[in-house]
């Protein structure tokens, strides 16, 4: 697949993700200032509050059990906060009594946020430990959030301890999708089996409605059939997130045939249909992503291929290195991931490599065990590839040593 611009890459670590966030766990609680008694009340919400915020962020009782034990504070924009004010060509920051924020300490964690200057609606938590440290909108007026870094750790942890489950369920999803896929009699059902089977091929973005609307850009949900064209390779040329031009070039020819039956459907979207009366019907990213779960189990979304197909990328890269008694990097790793994604090199280390396959560039007792299992014959199977299959055994191997532990 197409190589697309790499970036330099930041904030690189030789922690493991759980010794990262217990160093900063301890960092926090040493640096933790006591609060006074306006910052505190903000934070006593009634069970009524807690259940309202719960409907305005999306989380979760499970969510909350995780704030506390990473030793944070669960909080809404709703809470009285630290707001911006315009002064010349800077701004000042008032706290929620409306007195100016003079103390240095939690002006260097304002800076620290980086806060755009264009944001609006500036809110920021007046306590270091809120899961949430501020939120804004954008120039298009959509509400942006920066988070915590140990509850962004979490959540990152959370969604990578899934890809296993994931990787276990694709020899499934796979065969349901290839079924559906040539069920032209249903055709949603065809269409949906032949999204997911791009997906699956591309590792693209899913897309949706509002993006196309808002911003003119394209996801695999949106895309037309002038963005396709069929040759002795699929080429898929479009309008990526961020304005991106994203080309993908696919020698698959068993997808190139059922896409070319999909493609042959009534309609200008490529995933697109005509019912029984004659309208036109597409799929949303919301629909997608409940076919999935009911193919594969909770869990399983779309999104999910993008960080399997990072991580592969990421995995092979590493595989090659150990077999030839190189130690990988942690930059070649993520820059294999970035070439396959059509992404940055900082954004696929951070969101789209499993930590246990980044820390086969600085774990040195985790080389001579992927070598020993790159070692071991592997049969070939027809729902999942080879390296697919060692993936699967390493992150197997990662989770009962950490059981262990």
């Amino acid at each position: 697949m197409s190589c697309i611009n790499q970036h330099a890459l930041c904030g690189l670590g030789t922690f493991s993700l759980a010794e990262s966030l217990e160093f900063r766990k301890q960092k926090l609680l040493r640096n933790t200032q006591s609060c006074n008694s306006l910052t505190c009340a903000a934070f006593k919400l009634s069970s009524s509050q807690r259940g309202s915020d719960t409907a305005l962020h999306g989380i979760k009782p499970t969510d909350k059990n995780k704030i506390a034990q990473a030793e944070l504070i669960y909080v809404t924009d709703a809470e009285p906060g630290i707001t911006r004010q315009r002064r010349g060509r800077g701004y000042r920051y008032l706290n929620p009594n409306g007195t100016p924020v003079t103390e240095s300490i939690i002006r260097d964690r304002i800076k620290r946020l980086g806060v755009p200057p264009a944001y609006t609606n500036v809110w920021i938590c007046p306590s270091e430990r809120g899961h949430i440290q501020a939120t804004g909108h954008d120039a298009r007026g959509r509400k942006q959030y920066r988070y915590h870094e140990d509850w962004q750790a979490l959540r990152n942890e959370a969604k990578f301890s899934d890809l296993l489950r994931f990787g276990q369920k694709l020899p499934q999803i796979r065969r349901v999708a290839r079924a559906d896929a040539e069920r032209l009699e249903d055709r949603e059902r065809a269409v949906l089996g032949a999204l997911i089977l791009l997906l699956d091929a591309a590792y693209l973005r899913v897309g949706n409605r509002q993006y196309l609307e808002e911003n003119g850009t394209y996801g695999a949900t949106t895309l037309l059939k002038r963005h396709v064209t069929f040759g002795d390779r699929i080429e898929l040329r479009f309008l990526g997130k961020g304005g991106r031009r994203m080309q993908r070039s696919l020698k698959a020819p068993r997808l190139q045939r059922t896409l070319e039956r999909i493609a042959d459907l009534p309609g200008k979207q490529l995933f697109g249909w005509e019912d029984e009366e004659g309208q036109s019907r597409g799929v949303d990213s919301g629909q997608l992503n409940q076919h999935l779960a009911a193919i594969g189990g909770p869990g399983v979304s779309a999104k999910v291929f993008r960080t399997w197909g990072g991580t592969l990328a990421a995995f092979e890269t590493a595989s090659a290195a150990i077999r030839r008694g190189e130690v990988p990097t942690i930059r070649t790793l993520c820059e294999s991931a970035a070439s396959e994604l059509a992404n940055t090199v900082a954004v696929c280390r951070k969101s789209y490599v499993h930590p246990q396959v980044l820390a086969l560039a600085t774990d040195e007792e985790l080389f001579p065990v992927l070598d020993r299992q790159l070692r071991r014959k592997v049969k070939a199977k027809s729902q999942i590839g080879i390296m697919e299959q060692r993936l699967l055994t390493f992150l197997r191997s990662m989770q009962r040593r950490k059981a262990a532990d």
